[in-house]
């Protein structure tokens, strides 16, 4: 166990610096795109970003997720996924991402 958290820790040394954080978005009209800015100052690598809700929806909603950039502003554009039709709803959502610079 311990070998294999030195290996994971050499490989996020070699990464570059990493930033995290999470994003709250109110949703006060439903619409079928929603995009949050993510607030990075910086052109990263990589960005690895995850969406979520307080509570368990009624019914149960898949979405779709996709990071994006324009200009110099990078977004999390979330639509309703697997094939639904429609448009996200209100609500409180909050993302959750990981910056590689």
């Amino acid at each position: 166990m311990q070998h294999a958290g030195e290996e994971i820790d050499e490989i996020l040394s070699r990464a570059g610096k990493i930033h995290y954080g999470t994003v709250e978005y109110k949703m006060t009209k439903a619409n079928p795109l929603m995009q949050i800015p993510l607030g990075l100052t910086f052109a990263p690598k990589q960005v690895i970003a995850t969406l979520r809700q307080t509570g368990a929806p009624t019914p149960y909603q898949n979405y779709c997720t996709h990071v994006y950039v324009s200009g110099t502003s990078y977004y999390l554009s979330v639509c309703m996924g697997a094939g639904a039709t429609g448009t996200v709803p209100t609500g409180t959502y909050y993302v959750d991402y990981i910056a590689i610079e």
